[in-house]
């Protein structure tokens, strides 16, 4: 991977589910999306990646014109689980991705290729 690709700002984000309290109801304004954090602490915002934005496409979705539009992103390898990443979504300039599909290089630990696709979303 070359260093000098990597000119983009990205941040992970996890949904963590509504905190509850001792009976089990839901607490008002706890949980939502939060940027991921690995059990040292270590959080992975303002992440160097390069991203490669793609063509967009519109479609007919409910009563109304939807845009939608691919990109993807490289970024150096860290330990982390693909199925993991794949519930993650990723921001970068003011936009909110959701992640398609997550692989690595050949070797398994030089580089996440990340598919993403900026758009509506179910949730």
């Amino acid at each position: 991977m070359l260093a000098h690709r990597l000119r983009h700002r990205i941040t992970f984000q996890e949904n963590i589910g509504p905190s509850r309290d001792e009976n089990g109801y839901p607490l008002p304004g706890a949980g939502g999306w939060q940027t991921v954090k690995f059990p040292n602490g270590a959080e992975l915002g303002s992440v160097p990646a390069e991203v490669l934005t793609g063509p967009g496409r519109e479609f007919q979705g409910g009563a109304t014109l939807q845009a939608e539009t691919s990109a993807r992103i490289n970024i150096r390898w860290f330990p982390a689980d693909e199925r993991e990443m794949a519930a993650w979504r990723i921001i970068w300039d003011g936009r909110t991705y959701n992640i398609i599909s997550v692989e690595t290089d050949a070797t398994a630990r030089r580089e996440w290729r990340l598919r993403v696709v900026y758009g509506p979303t179910e949730g």
